[in-house]
């Protein structure tokens, strides 16, 4: 992770957090509990249960994702202050090579182009056998 996108993932829980503090201040406020409670079987009113979703929806992410990733992003900012940036210089684009060798990169590691294994060359004959000679 880049140092600006755990800039901006803590920078977003700490919001979602805020938000969560504000919600339940403006609950309490205006009584939103006793609003709906006192509605009975009629429908309540559209402001109360709105505030009402919105407190539980952002409570959700203040208590589930928000600690974690904020926890994420000062973890991610601790290994660049302690061992710079990650090799590459950053997150893999995937468009450019990987290096100066012929092939693609996988889980399992490097497999190899055409180019790359001599195929080309064992095809027509020009390659090499298994102890290093000439076909």
């Amino acid at each position: 992770m880049t140092r600006r996108r755990a800039l901006v993932v803590g920078v977003l829980s700490l919001l979602v957090l805020a938000l969560h503090v504000v919600l339940v201040r403006a609950m309490a406020h205006g009584h939103v509990a006793h609003v709906l409670l006192g509605s009975g079987n009629a429908a309540p009113p559209l402001g109360a249960a709105l505030l009402a979703v919105s407190l539980v929806v952002v409570r959700l992410g203040a208590v589930v994702l928000a600690p974690g990733l904020l926890l994420a992003s000062l973890a991610s900012l601790a290994a660049h202050a302690l061992f710079g940036p990650p090799r590459g210089g950053g997150a893999h684009r995937g468009g450019a090579a990987e290096d100066a060798g012929s092939g693609t990169s996988s889980g399992a590691g490097k497999s190899s182009d055409d180019e790359g294994s001599g195929g080309v060359a064992a095809a027509d004959g020009t390659g090499l056998n298994i102890e290093g000679r000439a076909t």
